[in-house]
């Protein structure tokens, strides 16, 4: 998974560091598949949280509201099965600054229907984040650290990272070179790509799986998107629990 600028997501998918078998991180995407909605656009992600709600990315949700407008129907893909989206809730400051700024980058997608199969993800709601091993997933560009992006061949990919800091709207983390001695490097080490923008950052407690941070954008640190060195940030959940909970 590999992000750019916020607002230009179809340039975002799963990246991957360069000495591991591509399978295994085929392998860890299937773990989490079932909590995993494709929001169809035609690519970014959502995490299902609740029988008929998906949480996702604004800079994502915000065409299916524009498609709206125009009288049309949206649907995305769970498992497979297309649903009807019924309703978008916009971040309202989002909303406002949604031409000069990244922040407050979250919606929350109503489905007209429940999936037939799908897991729910509970929302983390503790603010002890850094240092925790998270997971993420996306279907978005593929390629590794040391190419950068290389095209999609629409294929599930997880990869796992350590969240680095965390302010009031965010939480970072660093695409590691495997020879780097830091605390950080991971066994999957890898970010999100062009497409995965909306898709989850998973914490697992006790087996349980935890929605931690929804994939936004990426600081290329003056290099190209994806390569080792930049650094990601997530919208972090734990900050909203107050918007999500009264919008639902």
């Amino acid at each position: 998974v590999s992000f750019s600028d916020t607002n230009n997501y179809k340039n975002n998918s799963m990246l991957v560091r360069h000495d591991k078998n591509e399978a295994e991180f085929i392998k860890l995407a299937k773990k989490f598949e079932k909590y995993i909605c494709h929001l169809n656009l035609p690519d970014c992600e959502g995490t299902i949280i609740a029988d008929q709600w998906v949480l996702s990315a604004a800079h994502c949700s915000i065409e299916i509201v524009d498609k709206f407008k125009t009288g049309k129907k949206h649907f995305v893909i769970i498992n497979d099965e297309e649903i009807e989206v019924d309703k978008v809730i916009m971040h309202p400051s989002w909303m406002v600054k949604r031409d000069d700024s990244d922040e407050d980058d979250i919606a929350l997608l109503h489905l007209k229907t429940r999936p037939k199969v799908a897991m729910q993800a509970k929302l983390y709601m503790k603010n002890d984040e850094v240092d925790k091993l998270i997971y993420m997933v996306g279907k978005g560009d593929k390629g590794n650290g040391l190419i950068g992006v290389n095209g999609n061949d629409g294929k599930q990919r997880g990869a796992t990272n350590r969240i680095e800091r965390a302010n009031e709207k965010w939480l970072f983390w660093t695409f590691d070179h495997p020879d780097t001695q830091t605390k950080y490097l991971t066994e999957y080490e890898g970010i999100s790509g062009p497409g995965d923008s909306g898709g989850p950052a998973f914490i697992l407690k006790n087996d349980v799986v935890y929605l931690a941070g929804i994939s936004s954008g990426q600081d290329q640190k003056g290099g190209d998107e994806g390569l080792y060195g930049v650094e990601e940030f997530y919208t972090r959940v734990s900050q909203y629990m107050q918007w999500i909970n009264d919008e639902m």
